[in-house]
């Protein structure tokens, strides 16, 4: 391998640099409309090669699908007419089910693998697309990309067998080049998808749920994933940074090549700097990676509160002839931990504010629309959260992007399982002989995303305290400090409930913190300062914490330096482990235990319900608690439901108790209430009416709740927080009236016209006054009609087990949310919503040029 280094001081790009991309983009486009499938040579001719024309091209439309498993499927030739016709992204699992006994829309109440996966079903699914040579990407070579397909995949281009990838989150590219026929012959793609069932122990989905795309390329480029910027250093007083620039140049040609290698960048304000990174020679066959530093003039750090992204350019010539011109971008930050000092980011403390979130988008299943992904970032930012654990797999590049450009940071994880299993399909039957490779694909694909900020290498793995586990451990941390120095391993380690002999020894996890450079803890918060006592440089967070424990364990992150975050599980309900999150009600003579309450709730639950937000967005009562524990609000009110005579409430590990911020109850006037009133004020006073209930003083230092008990009765209930005299903050809860009429709430003005875009519309059932009527439970339903069609309609409702998409739904509390596809064209999209009793509502929206500004 040869490794050069250089250094640019990055000047200002001469004027004929900063002009030839933009010819280039002309002459490319000219010579595509002009010569078509002879592109690649005309585009030799002229200095630019097919790779220059084609970055990554999405093939999402036009994919023949086939629910099952049939013989033949991959040949070339074979008849696929009647097949139907999906665009990606696509999961099969949350489709209709024929009708059949115990069978509700997409779920079945005899899946094999039933509550875990939300009774969906799995099974083998086929896909294929034949690429016309119009469609084609220029240049004699070309990556095919498969950014997931749940759980594996066989792939064959032209009926030869290319690729099988069996981590469903991790993304196979794979080069194609030598199994294309010569132009104008087209390209048979074929995808042989298979969820085996009893594989995974929340949902995943199934089929290609995260799209397929296409790079042409020359016959020297830089392969997907092969240019890498670390950011070594930052002088924020002097504006100055340094980057170690690593690029990867591939030869498929059978003679050496000598390639001379600059990169372009862009930075966040506009400013254009070239940089010469250096010279390289390549040889056939083969793949040498090129060292070089930039250092940056007026650097413009990324940071959570400033997301600021650099465009690069990585452009590798031949004397003045262009081979390849590959585009990425990156974030110029330094991330720092210690015991002492927590984490900082680029020299600042930061205080992790974190969630752990699943890969699915809820009445979307699996499907990674980059819209849907960015809405969930968005959601987790507008809720305080600055960090999420992408649990317990990587998430799409999409999402990604979201949190770079929002600036929420990342725990990036990488599996559930090593080699001892959850379930008996999972991915531990492909460990040994794929997961090195696998890892190694995640930290390449990700590398640039200054979001990330630790890479995990696994969740509560069973054999991680174990001999055979700590090697195991020790060879992924090795990976990840090969391929990624500046970024930190973690891991999330549970209770040794794996292995009873040892009596839940929490200690004999020092093995497998022995191999991490920062330690996750699930659950076990109490264990901080013994274990900072017995091990003073390991640095902590909280990879996994119940709800209810929120304020316990942010007490330790703000007092203890080496306990650098929290994170809940989880920020966003998701589906499978179907109502882990359970509240009910036992007799009063009950003695109640502390152990974990991982049970289920029985059909018709589908969702954990464990999520701060449900399962459309919607903030639960944990997320107003968690806004006071984050000091975000000052001060929040939540009503207990009435609680059945001779009955005392038993709360899951994951739960809630049953309270709401409602004054809409369902019981005689004079019946008892519980209320809580949170806030981290010294006192608070509570009203009904305009009569006082009650003072309390609150203790912070020891939580940050107040009780009442209040006769409920129709009316105004007021929380008053008090700082002496002085009025901190007031909340009310009014009685709303009757259901008077529906509002549509489109969260965007207007949708992009390509076949990805989603419009996401909030449905609330709402009296006179405009108010939420939180215990209305309108069946609704839906029409759509114009640019746009339906993908999903429902809501948050954990148990409201029925189809996803056939236009109606049921209110649960008062919302629900419909979620509208984009055709691709052109023009206006009519919704309309009605339910009984009500007048109709509409709302109209445009369908706009996906490229206007």
């Amino acid at each position: 391998m040869h490794s050069h280094y250089a250094r640019s001081g990055g000047c200002p790009i001469r004027s004929w640099a900063r002009v030839r991309p933009a010819i280039g983009s002309l002459l490319r486009s000219a010579c595509r409309a002009l010569f078509g499938g002879a592109f690649s040579v005309v585009a030799a001719f002229i200095g630019l090669p097919a790779s220059v024309c084609g970055a990554e091209d999405t093939i999402d439309p036009g994919w023949r699908f086939f629910r099952g498993d049939i013989a033949g499927a991959e040949v070339p030739a074979f008849g696929d007419d009647a097949w139907r016709v999906v665009d990606l992204p696509h999961d099969w699992s949350v489709e209709d089910l024929p009708a059949g006994d115990g069978v509700a829309g997409p779920h079945d109440r005899n899946a094999p693998n039933g509550s875990d996966v939300g009774y969906v079903r799995g099974g083998v699914g086929w896909y294929r697309r034949v690429l016309t040579e119009a469609e084609r990407p220029a240049g004699d070579g070309l990556e095919l990309i498969v950014h997931g397909a749940q759980q594996e995949c066989d792939i064959w281009v032209n009926g030869t067998h290319v690729a099988f990838q069996p981590h469903g989150y991790i993304p196979a590219c794979v080069e194609i080049g030598p199994h294309l026929r010569p132009r104008p012959e087209p390209i048979v793609i074929a995808i042989r998808v298979a969820n085996p069932e009893r594989n995974s122990r929340w949902f995943s989905g199934s089929g290609l749920y995260r799209g397929v795309s296409l790079r042409g390329h020359a016959e020297v480029f830089v392969p997907t994933w092969g240019a890498r910027f670390d950011t070594l250093w930052i002088d924020e007083p002097r504006e100055r940074a340094g980057v170690h620039a690593r690029i990867a140049v591939r030869n498929l040609a059978s003679v050496p090549r000598d390639t001379q290698i600059e990169v372009e960048l862009t930075a966040p304000d506009g400013t254009v700097s070239r940089h010469l990174i250096g010279h390289l020679r390549v040889m056939p066959g083969t793949t040498e990676w090129h060292h070089g530093w930039i250092w940056l003039n007026k650097a413009q750090p990324w940071s959570p509160e400033t997301p600021r992204l650099y465009q690069a350019r990585v452009i590798v010539q031949d004397g003045e002839r262009i081979l390849d011109d590959y585009a990425t971008r990156f974030g110029v930050r330094t991330v720092e931990v210690s015991a002492e000092q927590g984490l900082r980011i680029n020299g600042k403390p930061v205080l992790l504010r974190g969630g752990n979130l699943h890969h699915d988008n809820g009445l979307l299943g699996a499907r990674a629309f980059p819209d849907a992904e960015r809405r969930r970032v968005r959601l987790m930012k507008e809720n305080g959260y600055n960090a999420i654990r992408t649990a317990h797999n990587p998430p799409s590049i999409a999402f990604l992007d979201a949190c770079d450009e929002q600036g929420v940071l990342v725990i990036d994880e990488f599996t559930d399982t090593w080699q001892l299993p959850k379930k008996p399909n999972g991915y531990q039957r492909y460990f040994d002989t794929h997961g090195e490779r696998d890892l190694e694909t995640m930290i390449a694909r990700d590398f640039n995303h200054p979001s990330i900020i630790l890479w995990s290498i696994g969740n509560e793995i069973p054999e991680r305290f174990m001999p055979s586990g700590v090697v195991i451990g020790r060879r992924l941390a090795e990976i990840v400090q090969r391929e990624d120095p500046r970024r930190f391993v973690t891991a999330s380690v549970n209770l040794t409930w794996e292995d009873p002999s040892k009596n839940l020894d929490w200690e004999i996890n020092d093995a497998a913190f022995s191999v991490l450079d920062i330690g996750g803890y699930n659950y076990w918060w109490h264990k901080y300062e013994t274990d900072h006592a017995r091990h003073p440089a390991r640095v902590m967070y909280g990879a996994e914490m119940y709800p209810l424990d929120a304020w316990a364990c942010w007490e330790a992150v703000e007092r203890l330096p080496y306990v650098i975050g929290d994170f809940v599980w989880t920020a966003m309900d998701y589906l499978g482990e179907s109502g882990i999150a359970h509240t009910g009600y036992v007799d009063t003579s009950v003695i109640l235990n502390k152990d974990q309450d991982a049970s289920h709730m029985p059909w018709p639950y589908w969702n954990a319900w464990c999520g701060d937000l449900d399962l459309i967005g919607d903030k639960k009562p944990q997320s107003l608690y968690r806004d006071v524990v984050w000091r975000r609000s000052p001060l929040e009110i939540l009503v207990h439901e009435p609680i059945p005579p001779g009955k005392k409430e038993k709360v899951g590990s994951w739960g809630w108790p049953a309270e709401l911020p409602s004054w809409n109850w369902s019981c005689p006037e004079g019946t008892a209430l519980n209320v809580a009133v949170y806030s981290r004020a010294p006192r608070v006073r509570l009203d009904l009416n305009g009569k006082t209930i009650g003072e309390q003083t609150i203790d912070a230092s020891a939580g940050i709740a107040a009780r009442f008990v209040v006769p409920w009765m129709p009316g105004v209930l007021t929380a008053t927080a008090l700082d002496g005299d002085r009025v901190v903050a007031t909340k009310v809860l009014p009685t709303t009236g009757p259901v008077a009429r529906l509002e549509l709430r489109p969260e965007v003005a207007e949708l992009r016209a390509r076949r990805d875009a989603l419009l996401f519309v909030r449905m609330l059932v709402v009296d006179a006054a405009g108010r939420c009527v939180s215990d209305s439970a309108s069946p609704l339903t839906l029409a759509v009609e114009g640019a746009a069609e339906l993908c999903a309609f429902g809501s948050g409702d954990p148990a409201g087990i029925g189809p996803l998409a056939d236009g109606s739904t049921q209110a649960f509390r008062g919302r629900a949310l419909a979620i509208l596809r984009a055709t691709g064209e052109r023009g206006q999209v009519r919704l309309r919503v009605t339910a009984p009793g009500l007048p109709s509502a509409m709302i109209e929206i445009p369908a706009v040029d996906p490229d206007r500004k």
